[in-house]
């Protein structure tokens, strides 16, 4: 997704903690067709980009659909694959806020991705008809895991992890730190972050959240927040998009399961601060297709989700709707 999250005032040095022999490491890379930056306070400044390049590959092998031998791509050509625990993780969590959004947010989503050639593999047919025979191919509740293994209704059916295989890598690289003794931390893997703890200067960590323009702007900044053992995600469509070369047309990359198209909206982007940077990621696409109002009715039930929308009104002027919670971790705010 694809994202709008930056990083702000994350110092890259090496000294210590006021309070320990603890150094800042900063680790840096390319992974998933982005990139990461991850910086710890670590004793005695000893790395682990080994062990997080490791991580990070681990997940490609499992649902990377640009690698031909991930279980992703196995499953996708309906091949043997062996069991992995990871893809059957992300994947049960993936039909459960499919669940809880009423398939705004779809694991089954490919087929119109690659439509709209946003997926690993464009259609070239565009037509109607071609948008409703895809769209038979939709549906999460046409995906099951029984003993360990998924079960699709149809063979046609595939999968696409995009929207939420970001958040969940930010999530295993946590574990993993935490797994090495590691409690202070920032992981940013392609805009999607998490923060533990406290950086170098014994603070918390703090990260800018852009503005929905299609530059970057010198005041790029919508809102600086600090994170307190949180992840956040954003998603939007200004920065992302497909220019149709014979029509001119630009489309959108959010696509819509239930319509089979790019989403048509006043809602420009959406941050969502989470525990779990799985779950923000995989939020913040399903509120993208949902529009404003109805994510602001599904926030009323749920006390473990802060967000901030930046929509236009009907003169197209941008407006801020925010939660109370995210205003409370908001240190900066353009408005």
């Amino acid at each position: 997704m694809k994202n709008i999250l930056l990083l702000l005032s994350i110092v890259i040095c090496s000294c210590g903690s006021k309070s320990s022999n603890e150094i800042l490491v900063s680790n840096y890379g390319f992974t998933q067709g982005t990139t990461y930056n991850i910086s710890y306070r670590s004793p005695n400044a000893q790395s682990y980009q080994v062990g997080i390049d490791s991580v990070l590959h681990t997940v490609d092998l499992s649902m990377s659909t640009y690698i031909d031998s991930s279980t992703i791509s196995k499953i996708n050509r309906n091949e043997p694959y062996e069991k992995d625990g990871l893809f059957l993780r992300v994947l049960e969590t993936a039909l459960q806020i499919a669940e809880e959004t009423n398939g705004a947010f779809d694991p089954t989503i490919a087929p119109m991705v690659n439509y709209w050639g946003f997926g690993f593999k464009e259609i070239s047919e565009k037509s109607e008809a071609k948008i409703v025979e895809l769209s038979k191919t939709v549906g999460y509740k046409k995906v099951s895991v029984l003993n360990g293994s998924v079960v699709k209704e149809d063979p046609s059916i595939q999968l696409d992890f995009n929207a939420i295989a970001q958040g969940f890598t930010v999530d295993l690289v946590s574990e993993y730190l935490q797994k090495h003794g590691i409690v202070n931390y920032m992981i940013e893997i392609g805009g999607e972050v998490k923060c533990k703890g406290l950086n170098a200067d014994d603070k918390l960590w703090r990260i800018g959240v852009d503005k929905p323009s299609e530059t970057i702007q010198e005041n790029r900044f919508q809102a600086i927040l600090e994170l307190n053992n949180q992840s956040i995600a954003s998603s939007g469509n200004y920065r992302k998009f497909k220019i149709d070369q014979v029509t001119g047309k630009k489309y959108a990359h959010t696509i819509n399961p239930i319509t089979g198209k790019p989403v048509l909206t006043n809602l420009l982007a959406v941050s969502l601060v989470t525990e779990s940077c799985m779950h923000a990621d995989a939020y913040a696409t399903a509120f993208m297709v949902m529009g404003l109002e109805a994510s602001k009715n599904f926030l009323k039930n749920r006390n473990d989700i802060e967000a901030l929308f930046i929509y236009t009104d009907p003169k197209e002027n941008w407006q801020v709707y925010q939660t109370k919670g995210f205003e409370d971790i908001t240190v900066y705010s353009s408005n």
